[in-house]
């Protein structure tokens, strides 16, 4: 097969997931935006800081997996590239890697549960309990576990560029949330009701998605024990250690904020801040949802050797993030506080400092997206392994300092100033020395950090 003809058939790809991908995310964000006010109205500014405060704190344990579920999207691409035969052997090891991997940490969570204080960890007062709090942690953790292995099927079918699969059961379970914490609030469940109404919609959909694919659509990639293979769980791991480390720093500057808040602010803050930083993060992740495609994209263009469409494709998206982040920022701004009052109601409003700050977080979300796509499809995971680790580090130590001065916003301007500093501007750096080598030597030449 030419290069003119693998460079038309990988767009016909990525249109095709993108096109499907930006379906189910209006979907699902239609769906998150209306579901807000329902949980605000229904929980209460303190129950649904605490369950935004439990799921963000769940969610810091996603390094557990060894980085063995990013690996496999830039494993199952390069293979779908240059070695299809080793594509059962990725699946079966992956899978059945990742279940013996969810089952230990399992029941290491729940032996060590008892040992925390759950209610000292998540700033709940002695004066203002919620009642069935352990309960909501189990719950949730349990949930985080499971999916630890079930979501392995989205990552093969993005790695083969066949995300549009993936996009459709993710949308699938936007809708049966709805559905379910409707239901759930009618009957007045309770948060733990809503909990489970909520997570039970996820494991619906990845239980469909698994059976439709790999008993319809792809019988040979269901995982058997047999084809599990002790090299490619050595390459597995390797690859994945890089993205272990990555997942953890991303874990801290994705999700620490609102555990740091609510153990310092108390859970209401948590809703003011989580609120507002869902309307802005729109914009970055219906970008993403635009790169998504490129990550795979990139990486068999790399095993096939094409480093034009590469460079041409990069620029393009670097162009397109500032281009779409900039303009939105500015909107949000100077609408965000309006629209906040509109959806979710005066008590929420979040202050102007806020709303900047969230501003230049979207732009720098953008960007930073472009950037880290690009360098996970060409499997440059070191240099971002080493920026993720010094922009972790810092941001907690910056929004710590900034949060006992100026409360709740310098949460947001301490992921602005360790992510600005110590991510995109080194990544611009290094990504010029990238394309300066391939300039000059071969693709398969790295440049040294």
């Amino acid at each position: 097969m030419g290069s003119t003809h693998r460079a038309q058939e990988r767009l016909k790809k990525i249109i095709k997931t993108t096109w499907s991908g930006l379906f189910s995310k209006i979907i699902s964000t239609a769906i998150s935006l209306i579901m807000v006010p329902l949980a605000v109205h229904y929980l209460g500014k303190e129950q649904y800081g605490v369950w935004v405060a439990i799921s963000s704190l769940v969610a810091m344990l996603a390094f557990l997996d060894g980085g063995a579920g990013n690996a496999v999207i830039n494993m199952i691409a390069y293979a779908s590239g240059a070695q299809k035969e080793r594509l059962e052997k990725i699946v079966s090891t992956a899978f059945f890697s990742l279940m013996a991997i969810a089952s230990i940490s399992c029941f290491l969570f729940l032996a060590t549960f008892p040992l925390v204080s759950w209610e000292m960890l998540l700033g709940i007062s002695s004066s203002t309990p919620i009642s069935n709090l352990h309960i909501v942690v189990i719950i949730v953790g349990s949930f985080f576990f499971v999916s630890m292995f079930a979501t392995l099927v989205g990552k093969v079918q993005r790695g083969l560029q066949e995300g549009h699969l993936d996009n459709f059961w993710n949308g699938t379970g936007a809708v049966l949330s709805l559905l379910f914490v409707y239901i759930a609030i009618r009957k007045d469940a309770g948060l733990v009701g809503f909990v489970i109404a909520f997570l039970a919609s996820s494991l619906l959909a990845y239980l469909g998605s698994n059976v439709h694919y790999l008993y319809f659509l792809r019988n040979d990639l269901r995982p058997r024990i047999a084809k599990v293979d002790g090299v490619v769980a050595k390459e597995l791991f390797t690859v994945g250690g890089m993205f272990f480390v990555l997942q953890i720093a991303g874990a801290i500057q994705g999700q620490a904020d609102n555990v740091i808040i609510a153990n310092m602010l108390g859970p209401a803050e948590v809703t003011n801040y989580s609120i507002c930083m869902k309307l802005f993060l729109i914009v970055p992740m219906l970008f993403a949802l635009l790169q998504t495609p490129l990550w795979p994209a990139y990486r068999e263009a790399l095993a096939s050797g094409d480093a034009l469409w590469i460079k041409r494709t990069f620029f393009k998206s670097i162009r397109w993030a500032l281009l779409i982040s900039i303009p939105s920022a500015f909107a949000l701004v100077l609408f965000g506080g309006k629209i906040i009052e509109l959806w979710v109601g005066p008590k929420v409003v979040p202050s102007i400092s806020l709303l900047i700050g969230c501003g230049f977080w979207l732009v720098l979300m953008t960007v930073g997206n472009a950037l880290g796509v690009f360098l996970n499809g060409m499997q440059f995971v070191k240099i971002q392994m080493i920026v993720a680790v010094i922009t972790a580090t810092m941001k907690l130590i910056i929004s710590i300092l900034l949060m006992q001065t100026i409360g709740v916003v310098g949460a947001v301007f301490g992921s602005i100033i360790s992510y600005g500093i110590f991510t995109i501007l080194p990544y611009f750096i290094y990504i010029k020395k990238i394309f300066e080598y391939f300039g000059l030597i071969s693709l398969n030449k790295k440049p040294k950090f």
